[in-house]
């Protein structure tokens, strides 16, 4: 495991005490995936609407997309996220079906979180589920700047 003065560096992590992250370790589990094992599968229901943050690795994220007249599929990536990233995080917010393949792209250490022991955390420490949403929210809007750059060259 990371030593927790590195994981409070994390932007999930940011702004949150080390008694607060203590917390968060507890209720989480330290998985190991090996490159190309698929961790999410896109479309893919279920009661796992944990998320995961990235320890060591890096993991890439792609739609499958269908080729017209045929029924090869193709994955088109989207990006590959690295240590200290997260991902899952939409499933953690919504239990929906899962928008992207998650797939480790080397050797893989991430954290899960369990979504529903991580709620309560927060029920009882609203100050750390503020904490926790602000710095998703932040991760988020990120990501949505990062893609409407990428996409502005096609516009």
């Amino acid at each position: 495991m990371i030593p927790k003065e590195e994981l409070l560096k994390f932007k999930i992590f940011e702004d949150i005490a080390p008694e607060e992250l203590d917390a968060v370790l507890e209720i989480s589990n330290e998985v190991s995936f090996k490159p190309g094992d698929i961790i999410l599968e896109e479309s893919s229901y279920g009661t796992d609407s944990d998320f995961y943050v990235i320890l060591q690795g890096n993991v890439k994220i792609e739609l499958q997309a269908s080729q017209i007249n045929s029924d090869d599929k193709l994955n088109k990536r989207l990006t590959v996220l690295k240590s200290s990233d997260i991902f899952g995080e939409m499933g953690l917010l919504r239990k929906r079906r899962r928008s992207a393949q998650v797939t480790a792209y080397s050797d893989l250490k991430v954290l899960k979180v369990n979504q529903q022991k991580l709620f309560q955390l927060f029920v009882n420490n609203p100050r750390l589920g503020y904490i926790i949403m602000k710095n998703l929210a932040s991760i988020l809007s990120d990501r949505i700047m990062e893609m409407n750059f990428m996409w502005r060259d096609d516009i």
